[in-house]
């Protein structure tokens, strides 16, 4: 079982908290640098049942272009061995091509039921108000090729706004991941603004939204070409409409063995905007916050202030 609680202490006040309506945040990486653990843990907050609010069912749906549904599930059995209980996870490989795969996909689908409700049992320890009706959703857009075919980004917005119709049959809440969506756009045909349109799209029909993309250097600042051009207007579009950044660095001075990386977490343009009409700055309480973190062997995650131990 990890040695760290699977939400840092210096991270409470940024993930548990329930947003309004229409809340994005933007989580990017580099190459040395995963934010992996960030969505992980955002997930984990939203499926906890937030204080007065017990009746408000949260579903998250987890949409990946980059990593399979091993990675996600296998970092799903680690939250578990946290006190984390997840009630349904669910594979979909959307669109596949044929037979065989949904076959495939189906029992992979019930291996990770099973799997994951008997370590909910073996290891759940009381104490944690997490939601008993709950669900993870998952699409993996890695093995399906979902937006990669001819229907290009109309079919990721009809499968998403499908799969997200069917969430709120038994949910209230929806909580949409966005894990990779500027590979969408660097494989495919689609545009950067017929990206953009999908994702506010899809956000007017979820409670909120977390979309993760790489943030390095020459995919940002470089732009000399159009795979850079188009990378760095979808990054930065998203940022000016985000509430909340949260970025994830190597250190600047390289690589040590108790630190894994920086984490910087920035109030967005939109909650700045917000906040002038003295709207709430609810999930944010400082404009700019920058702290270590250290991954350990066991998946745990350590989180501290420069110069601490």
């Amino acid at each position: 079982m990890p040695s760290q609680p699977p939400i840092p202490p210096l991270l409470s006040t940024h993930l548990h908290y329930t947003p309004p309506r229409g809340f994005l945040s933007l989580v990017t990486s580099v190459l040395g640098a995963s934010a992996n653990w960030i969505v992980l843990r955002h997930i984990f907050a939203a499926l906890q049942h937030p204080s007065g609010d017990q009746g408000q069912d949260t579903a998250v749906i987890v949409v990946s272009w980059l990593r399979g549904s091993d990675f996600w599930r296998d970092g799903a059995k680690k939250l578990v061995g946290q006190n984390f209980h997840i009630t349904r996870l669910c594979i979909r490989s959307s669109l596949a091509g044929s037979f065989l795969i949904v076959v495939l996909n189906l029992l992979h689908m019930v291996y990770s039921i099973v799997t994951l409700c008997f370590f909910a049992h073996l290891l759940g320890v009381q104490g944690l108000n997490v939601s008993q009706n709950g669900s993870i959703t998952f699409i993996d857009a890695l093995q399906s090729g979902l937006g990669l075919q001819s229907d290009g980004i109309g079919e990721v917005e009809c499968s998403l706004l499908k799969a997200i119709d069917e969430a709120k049959a038994t949910s209230s809440r929806i909580l949409l991941v966005l894990d990779g969506i500027d590979f969408l756009l660097a494989a495919s045909e689609a545009g950067v603004d017929a990206v953009l349109d999908t994702i506010w799209e899809l956000q007017e029909h979820v409670h909120a939204t977390i979309v993760s993309a790489s943030a390095d250097f020459p995919l940002i600042q470089a732009q000399n070409t159009p795979l850079e051009l188009n990378h760095a207007s979808l990054v930065t579009s998203v940022a000016h409409q985000a509430k909340v950044l949260w970025s994830v660095r190597e250190l600047d001075t390289g690589s040590a063995r108790d630190v894994s990386g920086v984490l910087r977490i920035t109030r967005g343009p939109a909650m700045e905007f917000e906040a002038d009409g003295n709207s709430s700055k609810e999930g944010v309480e400082e404009d700019e916050k920058e702290l270590l973190y250290f991954i350990a062997g066991d998946s745990g995650v350590r989180v501290f202030e420069r110069g601490s131990s």
